[in-house]
């Protein structure tokens, strides 16, 4: 009997279940594998669990969202996070709680009535499985992730940072030339591919383990700022433990500003 597999979207751009579809012929190849019992995105057909296997894109952002997150987590024996939203709070992380209702009346208007409570990742209100980070998602360790689960096997992150990929892709270190990159605190995975097309690495793919924050910041602080040291930090990472404690410590310690 094929495992019963199903996709739930919350608050996203829904890039990473595109990035899931152009798997194409690929994606046929996986999906013959399991029953997909429940995806918006690709039909129709909308099964209630319990499931085998639940891949969730987005961060629950209202309190209907929240409801069904914890609902899926009890219907499900392996949850999986797909994506930043889902497994970092992603970009809708970014804005403070206690920010929101500002932003709302100033983007929607004084009469708009808001449902969304915070940007949180999966992890804040269940247990998750294995996150798969990126924004989007990369491929490669989309079919990866997806193989290893079929064979009943726990996915595991990659042990190195974008640091190597790096490396093995050629590129100039950003550090060298003064220019802030979170390639050494971000886990590997995405083969490098922002760096690559001439950006930075803002930390999408989450942070690997044993990250050395407190030595990168040492390092950056001497040719930048807090703020825009704490700008980069906040676009992925923002509702991170790791963030939390080292912007509350840097903000007493260090003299710039």
């Amino acid at each position: 009997m094929r495992p019963r597999l199903a996709i739930f979207d919350f608050t996203d751009c829904e890039g990473c279940e595109v990035a899931l579809v152009s798997l194409r012929e690929k994606l046929l190849e996986l999906t013959d594998q399991v029953e997909v019992v429940n995806w918006r995105l690709a039909q129709k057909k909308a099964d209630d669990g319990p499931y085998d296997i639940v891949i969730i894109e987005g961060t629950p952002v209202t309190q209907e969202e929240i409801n069904t997150l914890r609902f899926l987590r009890d219907q499900t024996k392996v949850l999986v996070g797909l994506g930043s939203c889902a497994t970092l709070g992603g970009i809708p992380g970014i804005i403070d709680k206690e920010k929101r209702s500002f932003w709302y009346k100033k983007i929607y208007g004084k009469d708009y009535k808001p449902r969304g409570i915070d940007a949180l990742p999966l992890t804040a209100y269940v247990t998750v499985d294995y996150s798969l980070h990126g924004c989007p998602v990369d491929k490669k360790e989309l079919v990866r992730i997806f193989e290893e689960l079929l064979v009943g096997k726990a996915p595991k992150g990659k042990s190195y940072s974008v640091c190597f990929e790096c490396n093995l892709a050629g590129n100039r270190c950003r550090l060298l030339d003064r220019k802030i990159c979170l390639g050494p605190i971000t886990q590997g995975g995405c083969g490098a591919v922002c760096i690559s097309g001439g950006l930075t690495c803002f930390g999408c793919f989450g942070l690997r383990e044993e990250a050395q924050i407190e030595n990168l910041l040492e390092t950056i602080y001497k040719f930048s700022d807090s703020k825009e040291v704490e700008r980069y930090f906040s676009t992925f990472l923002k509702k991170t433990p790791e963030y939390a404690r080292i912007f509350k410590e840097t903000k007493k310690t260090n003299g710039k500003s």
